[in-house]
């Protein structure tokens, strides 16, 4: 059981993580699919530096959004955690239901991969279970590399790595966790390094939640070594799934030798939309910030290409690292999502308590 110290601690991480990602979300909306240098041309070589009105005409969905709405990534996030606190655990079933809610409410830029999912569970959901998919059945490997292969499960795995992860360690829990983020991932994704990879993201936002207050370089590279180790056993426990080559893991290990370099980062790892370069960007782009909430979620979304992704991603991990109370008042009074995001944050709080620490 929680002692009082630790259970605020533990909360305010929750809270910090789920609204970091909405704020790195909302700040990376108005410039997705822009380049780095369509970025600077279009604010006056100044990049984002808060939240504005879209600049990107690229995604009709998010075109006309107001400064500070938040995109898919911070709505399948939400989804996820919906679903582990009304079933007080993690199920597939629920999961898939709760995604073809979602995609009846709105697509918010949800990728075609993530709504052609949502489409064939709705479908079986809808027809008595006699067409579309059933959630636990995976989705097939694609016949191209490249296909399938984006970052939504990495975007909504927060929540799991919460429940799973944070405040836990136990190895038995890094090996649920896998399983479930593996079984989470392929759902939506038939290239297994995409799910690969939000199992990389979820251990890094529990490595810097759990890690010291003062994040000295040989800490920094004890998570480091940690993570890699925890990514390569994931890989090859799935290894029979006849992955797509190159791993997952050789994509962040090369992002990790960047960590000094901000523009070989941005241009060799933060590469394309798929989340074996996405994810690997924004893990080393928070490793580079480890006491920098608004350097490290800014450098990400002015990097270009999948901003909202990875300017999430990077908004997990550091607000995770030091919660509610670690991010700027005007970053958190400036996103729009802020009471419904921090409401459901409390509510899976509160449910892993009960569940993780019944007496």
């Amino acid at each position: 059981m929680f002692d009082e110290t630790s259970w605020q601690k533990f909360c305010d991480q929750i809270a910090g993580g789920f609204l970091g990602l909405a704020i790195g979300d909302a700040l990376g909306v108005p410039v997705e699919t822009m380049s780095h240098e369509e970025i600077l041309a279009a604010t006056n070589g100044a990049g984002i530096t808060d939240y504005i009105a879209p600049l990107q005409t690229r995604i009709n969905d998010t075109a006309r959004q107001l400064p500070g709405s938040t995109s898919d990534d911070t709505q399948l996030a939400r989804a996820t955690g919906r679903s582990l606190v009304r079933c007080k655990k993690f199920d597939i079933i629920d999961q898939g239901l709760t995604l073809a809610e979602e995609f009846e409410r709105g697509i918010y830029g949800m990728g075609r991969t993530t709504r052609d999912a949502a489409t064939a569970i709705k479908l079986w959901r809808d027809s008595s279970h006699k067409e579309g998919r059933h959630p636990a059945i995976r989705v097939a490997k694609p016949e191209k590399d490249g296909e399938s292969a984006g970052s939504g499960p990495a975007m909504k795995i927060f929540p799991l790595a919460a429940y799973d992860l944070i405040g836990q360690s136990a190895f038995d829990a890094e090996i649920i966790f896998c399983n479930n983020a593996m079984t989470l991932g392929r759902m939506t994704h038939g290239d297994i390094r995409a799910s690969i990879a939000s199992v990389a993201l979820g251990n890094a936002i529990a490595l810097f939640a759990d890690a010291p207050t003062l994040l000295v370089n040989a800490a920094r590279v004890h998570i480091a070594e940690t993570l890699m180790e925890r990514v390569r056993r994931a890989e090859y426990a799935f290894q029979y799934s006849n992955p797509r080559t190159p791993p997952f893991s050789e994509y962040l290990a090369h992002a990790f030798t960047l960590l000094d370099d901000p523009v070989a980062l941005r241009t060799e790892v933060n590469a394309s939309f798929r989340a074996v370069h996405s994810v690997s960007f924004a893990i080393a782009t928070a490793f580079r910030h480890p006491d920098n909430f608004r350097a490290g979620v800014l450098e990400a979304v002015n990097a270009g290409k999948d901003t909202d992704t990875t300017g999430s991603m990077v908004g997990a991990i550091l607000g995770a690292r030091y919660g509610f109370m670690g991010i700027p008042t005007e970053l958190i009074r400036g996103c729009r999502d802020t009471i419904a995001v921090l409401s459901d944050a409390t509510a899976l709080c509160e449910m892993i308590k009960g569940v993780r620490y019944a007496t």
